[in-house]
């Protein structure tokens, strides 16, 4: 008992979502001691359901993927599996002996907010029994009721999108990652470095901002004001990756990180996205465009001067007729906007 309580005191220290997903895994395998533990988010994208491998525990070792800018080690589409497309469709325990050898694979929902969010899978060389079925139904409710929470603290109550603070720890641990691996790329010998090709694409910062906002509360009054954000955000979720990170910063403004891609794409997504925006019939106030400045996030970048920079750009779409979208860089290439040395004590916001 001593041993379990200790799992769950490691499990609830942490407010960290990479360390909580570890650190279930982890208790689950040293518990049970299956073959080996699977934690995988279940991901909408598009017209269909994908599962993330977010954790890893086995006796070959602890792997996990860190959401903010790794890729998920496995991706399966649900339907590719009939265990965890049962378990997330009935929101039941579903195990699998069909492997042979007295090996079965158990697929366990974590369930909250009227939804599956992710399933949990024991590879076991036999069958476990209810004691210890009940037992890891234990931490997995540990672990829902933690996300819930952790989702209530790190999401805008209207918009349902992820907050500011979310926002700085989220910039902090990317920007920290990206200059981390660019350091350990210049430690690497010249041949060795050969190796790994070109540099990789950059995640981009885009800074949103419904335009005349002020007016749309004036004419129409708050109540439509509320309703124009969550249709916005709506329309957020509906354009970007389901990778990509979107935030409400308060107001009318609206951040995503987009995660690496050319600097082709991250303008042609921005810019369906405008157009969705534009094209859009907002219930009694009809039209709203939004307006969008962009800068892709750089090694050595802080916070501010990425904040900044896309700040700078947004500022130009607004002063040059609004429903437009600008990329830092290239103002700056074109000599519209001067590089700007930021100040990484300034609100920019």
């Amino acid at each position: 008992m001593i041993h379990v309580l200790k799992h769950v005191e490691s499990i609830t220290r942490h407010r960290d979502r990479t360390l909580l997903e570890v650190g279930v895994a982890s208790a689950l395998y040293e518990i049970l001691r299956p073959e080996a533990v699977n934690l995988f988010k279940v991901q909408d994208a598009g017209h269909r359901t994908l599962l993330h491998r977010l954790a890893h525990a086995g006796s070959d070792g602890v792997r996990y993927c860190d959401t903010d800018f790794d890729t998920a080690d496995e991706i399966l589409a649900l339907d590719s599996r009939e265990d965890f497309r049962a378990c997330v469709a009935e929101e039941r325990i579903v195990a699998d002996a069909s492997a042979g050898n007295g090996r079965i694979t158990y697929c366990l929902p974590v369930a909250y907010d009227g939804k599956v969010s992710g399933v949990i899978e024991l590879r076991a060389s036999a069958a476990l029994d209810n004691e210890r079925l009940d037992l890891a139904l234990g931490f997995i409710n540990l672990y829902r009721n933690y996300l819930s929470l952790l989702d209530y603290s790190e999401r805008d109550t209207l918009t349902g999108l992820l907050n500011r603070r979310t926002f700085d720890d989220n910039l902090d641990k990317i920007l920290g990652a990206i200059t981390a691996s660019r350091v350990d790329e210049a430690l690497l010998p010249g041949a060795d470095r050969r190796q790994h090709g070109p540099v990789s694409a950059p995640h981009w910062l885009a800074v949103m901002d419904a335009d005349r906002f002020k007016r749309i509360n004036d004419e129409f009054g708050h109540l439509y004001g509320d309703e124009v954000l969550i249709l916005l955000a709506n329309l957020m979720r509906e354009s970007f990756r389901f990778e990509d990170k979107l935030f409400r910063f308060g107001g009318e403004e609206f951040v995503a990180v987009l995660t690496p891609t050319s600097a082709e794409d991250v303008a042609r997504v921005l810019e369906r996205f405008r157009e969705k925006v534009e094209q859009y019939h907002f219930p009694q106030v009809g039209q709203v465009t939004i307006s969008i400045g962009y800068v892709p996030l750089r090694a050595g970048d802080t916070p501010s001067a990425a904040l900044g920079a896309a700040d700078e750009a947004l500022y130009y779409a607004k002063n040059h007729g609004r429903n437009r979208v600008c990329a830092y860089p290239a103002l700056v290439e074109a000599g519209e906007i001067l590089p700007r040395t930021f100040n990484d004590d300034l609100e920019l916001f």
